[in-house]
């Protein structure tokens, strides 16, 4: 595996697929059977979407950031901790991806 693909599990009811991101090519992979499911989060993830952020000290103080998930790994992971908001798709963080 190379090191600039980073694997994320997403799941939804009993439906397990991942989610790849080529940090060199700036791109990602959507891997889930349900076709309309794929499609709600590659168009997520296409997209630019402004996110609250907590501030680094303080986890009661939020600013406005715009995100394109694409543009860096941090984003590509920020914009994944609002995937279940848009598309009802879990990111199973603790479940490591093949």
């Amino acid at each position: 595996m190379s090191q600039s693909i980073h694997k994320f599990v997403i799941h939804f009811a009993a439906e397990y697929g991942q989610v790849e991101y080529d940090a060199n090519k700036k791109s990602f992979r959507v891997l889930l059977s349900d076709e309309p499911k794929r499609q709600a989060v590659e168009k997520y993830l296409s997209q630019s979407h402004v996110i609250q952020q907590a501030d680094g000290n303080d986890l009661q103080t939020f600013h406005a950031k715009t995100v394109v998930p694409t543009d860096s790994l941090d984003s590509f992971k920020l914009a994944l901790t609002r995937l279940w908001q848009h598309t009802g798709i879990y990111v199973d963080w603790s479940r490591p991806a093949e």
